[in-house]
């Protein structure tokens, strides 16, 4: 694994940390909060514990749904359903990008699609 992987690897990470913290505070508030106002106020304070229950609910909703992860494996196995297995996956290689010699002797990156194949030779005569 390269330092940039692990970088983004580690971000990931703490932002995931970060969001379960943060939601378990959200909790914690919510309990605390209801019960003194359950307490204070025989019953007036459920209206208020319900639509914060909701909010509550939405919340933990983001932290423990929304996995990478998850989707991922989702992803590979919907994948394998239509007939595209893990080894067509591995086998796959990146494409690369064209290069060709500009007139000074500079490389340029040109994409697959918007290369020219006669554009090459044509290079190679001009500089004969």
């Amino acid at each position: 694994m390269s330092r940039l992987d692990y970088e983004e690897v580690r971000r990931a990470a703490e932002k995931r940390v970060k969001k379960r913290t943060e939601f378990y505070q959200h909790l914690i508030a919510y309990v605390g909060v209801n019960l003194i106002l359950i307490i204070a106020s025989s019953g007036g304070a459920l209206p208020v514990a319900f639509f914060w229950g909701i909010g509550l609910a939405f919340h933990a909703a983001d932290v423990f749904l929304d996995d990478p992860l998850r989707r991922e494996r989702a992803i590979r196995r919907e994948m394998e359903k239509l007939g595209y297995t893990a080894a067509d996956l591995e086998a796959e290689k990146p494409k690369r990008d064209r290069v060709a010699l500009s007139e000074d002797g500079e490389l340029i990156y040109e994409d697959e699609d918007n290369f020219d194949e006669e554009e090459v030779p044509r290079r190679k005569r001009q500089r004969d």
